[in-house]
């Protein structure tokens, strides 16, 4: 509770609130100072999303994923990708070295083979016929490496497909 991705959460500080980010100090983002933390290698921020559903090293058959770790924000139902090598060399103890993040389009075809970009969101709500407060998006993976979607709000198991 005390940070969130390399800042410190206000409910640390007396009279703070969960809803309170606070800048760390250089020497700690720098890594020159060491504060007992263990930081991520990758972060996007609120107005991104707001938890990590999960996620896995694709291995399936999109060649643009392969060797890259395929996750979600489980509220927001966004879908991203960050490349495993530079999650690795994020993870040199410098708080401030993070791997970049890209963010998946997700698209359909209709029967025709005409394709639509829309959000996991849209996905859910047109399954449910309503507006979607939240995608509860969940990932899995089969045994040949390709990423599942699903989301309890619908009951819908969805899959990338190239």
């Amino acid at each position: 509770m005390a940070r969130e991705g390399y800042r410190e959460n206000g409910i640390s500080r007396p009279g703070g609130g969960l809803n309170q980010l606070y800048p760390l100090p250089d020497e700690v983002l720098s890594g020159e100072a060491r504060d007992g933390f263990a930081y991520p290698v990758a972060i996007y921020d609120r107005d991104e999303g707001r938890a990590i559903s999960g996620g896995f090293v694709y291995r399936g058959a999109i060649e643009a994923l392969q060797g890259k770790f395929v996750f979600g924000d489980l509220s927001v139902g966004r879908v991203f990708a960050a490349d495993t090598e530079a999650l690795k060399g994020a993870d040199d103890g410098v708080p401030r070295t993070v791997a970049p993040i890209e963010e998946i389009q997700l698209y359909a075809r209709d029967a025709d083979g005409n394709e639509t970009e829309l959000s996991f969101s849209d996905l859910v709500e047109q399954t449910n016929g309503e507006r979607a407060n939240r995608a509860d998006l969940h990932i899995g993976q089969s045994a040949g490496g390709e990423i599942f979607l699903t989301s309890r709000q619908d009951g819908t198991i969805r899959m990338l497909v190239p």
